[in-house]
């Protein structure tokens, strides 16, 4: 049994995945519209909506729609970019299928645009329908087109699940979308129960040993 046991945890040992970076550079998709689950497989899906400019409370992602655009052109990594669906002033809303603690995405890289505010947000659900309430903002200005100043960052926190890149004045887009994803907890709090019965047993065998005598 405890042979039984040993190779058990090593097998969920080694099937526990370490805090892992995934990179979306969206050039694998044709330009135009999207379904917002085209790259569920790499642990996001996409929303277009719109919050306030102005967040001082739980807000609502209203008018959403679960699609976004695909724009091939002003990539960082050539050539396309996201953008939400229909332009103007609507935001986009990323939902991980995995809890993650950092995220990042690159502005795009227009040429001579007007100094805009864009925002990265990661956001919370509060429970009532498509309301969160935030847990963090990256800010910076389109016209930015090199790093660091293109770079939105948010980094060291508590895992999150959603987030939301906003526009302020007119349509924006970004690139290099980038998450760091942390394993399940659930795996941890199995294999450390696991082990604690391994040296249960391990203790009970040499007790048993030892009155033998």
């Amino acid at each position: 049994m405890r042979r039984v046991l040993t190779a058990a945890l090593l097998a969920l040992a080694g099937a526990v995945q370490p805090a892992s970076a995934v990179l979306i550079d969206f050039d694998n998709l044709a330009a135009g519209n999207q379904n917002g689950n085209v790259l569920a497989a790499s642990g996001v899906t996409f929303a277009t909506g719109s919050i306030p400019n102005v967040i001082a409370a739980p807000f609502i992602f209203s008018n959403f729609d679960p699609h976004f655009s695909i724009f091939a052109s002003s990539a960082v990594s050539q050539p396309n970019i996201a953008v939400a669906l229909g332009g103007g002033l609507n935001d986009i809303l990323m939902s991980f299928s995995t809890p993650i603690t950092a995220i990042s995405v690159n502005s795009d890289s227009a040429p001579a645009e007007i100094a805009d505010v864009i925002r990265l947000i990661a956001v919370a659900p509060t429970g009532n329908p498509n309301e969160f309430q935030v847990i963090a903002v990256a800010e910076a200005l389109d016209n930015a087109t090199t790093s660091p100043a293109n770079l939105l960052s948010l980094t060291g926190l508590p895992p999150f699940s959603f987030a939301i890149f906003q526009t302020t004045t007119e349509q924006e887009g970004f690139d290099n979308l980038t998450f760091t994803t942390v394993p399940e907890p659930g795996c941890y709090a199995l294999l450390a129960l696991g082990m604690v019965a391994l040296g249960m047993m391990r203790r009970h065998g040499r007790s048993e040993g030892a009155g033998q005598h």
